[in-house]
């Protein structure tokens, strides 16, 4: 008779640990894509919003749907699911609504309204979810908080529509990381990410439709071939980050996109932080280094 034993409760929550740490770093990675796919989207000038987007989309649904028939013929593909499709959904809002933005406010601006973040999703994550919050987290949260506020400061001067599209998918965008974390086990999460990408890029055609597209050059078929890629990379490696880790773990890692997008912000349209801009993100990586220090937060515990 095979015998089992009890691993030791260190060993036990080191491999909790790594498994965590993984969630992190495709975190990291997912929204450092996110950022990327957004400065091609918007480094393609020529092109009305509506359009670009709806072209990004078709791009990668092209992808999608190559990996899913080549799934199917081996025999892997799983079905879509109700959560999947409702994910799909708040996914294609979020996205459709984040892309619109991009068109309409600088990069480190819109960064920084997304990096609210994890106020909504943790405490919703905490409300519906019931996931545990420690001392840890809540201090690193309001830390990053605090940064955001100091980023934004009085007087700002935006489009009215850009801001209400910047919150329209910081909502859905929360709605859908807890989604994420409910889908089925046996969900397919690539047939969530194309019907996303079909959603978008419908609403893009349809949005842009009454626009006449100018000639492309090649080198726009690069920037939107680029932009779909990455779009991808966030769409999927975000939801391998949430399969990882709880919500608490991982949401205010979405405090590094603003440093992403400060940086291209200046490197690319020479939007160049304000002194109180920099001290903002010196709190926010304070607040990321409190957070990451320690894994003890995972259990909810100090």
């Amino acid at each position: 008779m095979r015998s089992f034993r009890r691993r030791p409760a260190g060993q036990a929550a080191g491999q909790a640990w790594r498994w965590a740490d993984r969630g992190v770093l495709f975190a990291l990675s997912a929204l450092f894509c996110g950022v990327a796919s957004s400065v091609f989207l918007k480094s393609v000038s020529a092109l009305p919003g509506g359009q670009a987007i709806a072209i990004r989309s078709a791009f990668a649904l092209v992808l999608l749907l190559a990996v899913i028939a080549v799934r199917s013929l081996k025999g892997s593909g799983a079905r879509l699911g109700k959560t999947g499709c409702v994910r799909a959904v708040l996914d294609a809002t979020a996205g459709l609504a984040f892309a619109y933005a991009v068109f309409e406010l600088p990069l480190g601006l819109l960064a920084s309204i997304h990096a609210t973040l994890p106020l909504v999703s943790v405490a919703l994550a905490a409300i519906l979810l019931r996931e545990p919050l420690s001392r840890r987290v809540l201090l690193a949260i309001v830390m990053g908080a605090a940064g955001v506020l100091v980023i934004l400061q009085p007087g700002l001067e935006a489009s009215p529509l850009g801001l209400a599209l910047a919150l329209l998918s910081l909502f859905a965008y929360a709605l859908r990381d807890l989604v994420t974390r409910r889908m089925e086990a046996g969900g397919d999460l690539v047939k969530s990410v194309a019907l996303s990408a079909f959603l978008i890029g419908l609403a893009g055609l349809l949005t842009g439709a009454t626009i006449s597209p100018p000639p492309l050059v090649p080198g726009d078929f690069v920037l939107l071939g680029l932009a779909a890629v990455t779009f991808l990379g966030a769409n999927t490696m975000i939801i391998a980050a949430f399969r990882r880790a709880p919500v608490a773990r991982i949401a205010p890692l979405r405090y590094s996109s603003i440093l992403w997008a400060l940086l291209f912000d200046a490197i690319l349209w020479g939007h160049m932080p304000e002194p109180a801009t920099w001290f903002g993100i010196a709190i926010i990586l304070a607040a990321g280094s409190v957070l990451l220090l320690r894994p003890g937060h995972i259990s909810g515990r100090q």
